[in-house]
């Protein structure tokens, strides 16, 4: 079987790759190593305000389960900062339905499709990526393409065997664990949740996102290996033992748990090769703080697409070649995710009471410009009062150009 592209991995980065490819004229093939396509969810289900705008990614109507208009965030003392709007600005979707809905785009564009098929190593001629050796339902299937697209996820097979990403170092790596619940005792159903603080999520933060009135995602994402028990450990304990997750819990129900693994560390280094492309949370194209990729997976995938298609069209299927990629996708969004990396790094050395200090300062907007690695438009220097601690973390933002 020969095609333009061979994408690996049917998620949002990798339909979204086919799709755009396909709009270009390419022909493609699509492999997914599971048999249903979006199960087991591994996400919180929010595309939000951090990331591309909606404008930027179709997203399917059949998947939106609860359109969201703003968030509270709740320092470690539970000072809240509030941030809403009037109208949506991101949804709760329904993962399942999400990529399915997506991968029946790309079927509908001409793409073709197999499931169960696990890619266990990478055709190379001449030095050059050219195809994937899977094995699917038993049978060992090769499929040659032009150019691979490694769309396959955290633990990326294309990545890894390729040597674009050997490995995950475990500080860039997050663990999470998901109950999906009824019977929550929501305040705000259009209004997404998070926690912070030491005891309450080691270098993460706990989300309630709201699906319907009285259901909801109540996850947790804590550093790999930091603190004293694991994801599941604390999750529980901010469920029975927080003043805000007993009483929002109270009379809730799980009807589903789930776990998973999210990259903070930024993007590879490179993710590019003679015949070979990298999308999503295979390049490492996650919010360094928030952990959100949905939408980052699918601008980039649409670039990514675009340009594998031009490459073919041109007989250059380089690594030069395909470098465009990198230069259009990193120009969009390289800048913000440098700095949102530094500004994590910095957050995690900051004690509970400076993040109890600076909920008293920050606004919403404050904070939806931050995670977007922009500059906060107000003066912080005076608010701070002589609090030492907090002066430091302001003149730290202020190296990182994050506030004037």
């Amino acid at each position: 079987m020969n095609y333009d592209l061979v994408i690996v991995g049917a998620g949002p980065g990798g339909t979204s790759t086919a799709i755009s490819a396909l709009k270009a004229g390419g022909k493609v093939m699509i492999l997914d190593r599971k048999t249903n396509v979006g199960v087991p969810v591994q996400c919180g289900e929010a595309i939000g305000k951090t990331g591309p705008s909606l404008a930027e990614i179709d997203v399917p109507k059949r998947a939106v389960l609860n359109p969201i208009r703003g968030f509270k965030i709740f320092s470690p003392n539970l000072t809240p900062v509030v941030y809403a709007k009037s109208e949506a600005e991101g949804y709760i979707v329904d993962r399942r339905v999400f990529d399915k809905e997506l991968l029946a785009r790309a079927c509908d564009l001409g793409a073709d499709v197999m499931v169960g098929a696990n890619v266990v190593d990478l055709i190379y001629e001449d030095g050059k990526v050219s195809g994937v050796v899977a094995r699917c339902f038993g049978e060992k299937v090769e499929v040659r393409g032009e150019v691979v697209v490694g769309a396959d996820g955290v633990n990326s097979t294309v990545a890894r065997i390729s040597g674009l990403r050997k490995f995950i170092k475990p500080r860039d790596l997050d663990t999470s664990a998901q109950f999906e619940m009824v019977g929550v005792n929501i305040e705000d159903v259009d209004l997404m949740e998070f926690y912070l603080g030491r005891n309450v999520a080691p270098r993460g933060y706990v989300w309630v996102f709201p699906k319907s009135e009285n259901r909801a995602n109540v996850g947790i994402g804590i550093g790999a290996g930091m603190g004293e028990k694991t994801a599941y450990g604390y999750l529980m304990d901010f469920i029975k033992n927080n003043p805000r997750g007993k009483e929002l819990c109270k009379d809730a129900k799980p009807i589903e748990f789930r776990v998973g693994a999210i990259p903070l560390g930024g993007p590879n280094a490179k993710n590019v090769a003679d015949g070979l492309m990298l999308v999503g949370d295979a390049a490492g194209q996650v919010h360094p703080i928030t952990g959100g990729g949905i939408g980052y997976a699918m601008v980039c995938g649409s670039i990514a697409g675009k340009v594998a298609v031009e490459c073919i069209e041109n007989g250059d299927v380089s690594e030069k070649s395909l470098s465009k990629y990198e230069s259009l996708w990193r120009e969009k969004y390289g800048h913000e995710f440098s700095q949102m990396l530094a500004l994590r790094n910095l957050l995690e050395e900051t004690d509970d009471e400076v993040l109890d200090d600076l909920a008293k300062i920050l606004t919403g907007e404050n904070v939806v410009e931050l995670t977007a690695g922009k500059k906060i438009g107000v003066v912080l220097r005076a608010a701070a009062k002589g609090n030492v601690k907090l002066i430091k973390l302001l003149n730290e933002l202020r190296k990182l150009q994050l506030i004037q």
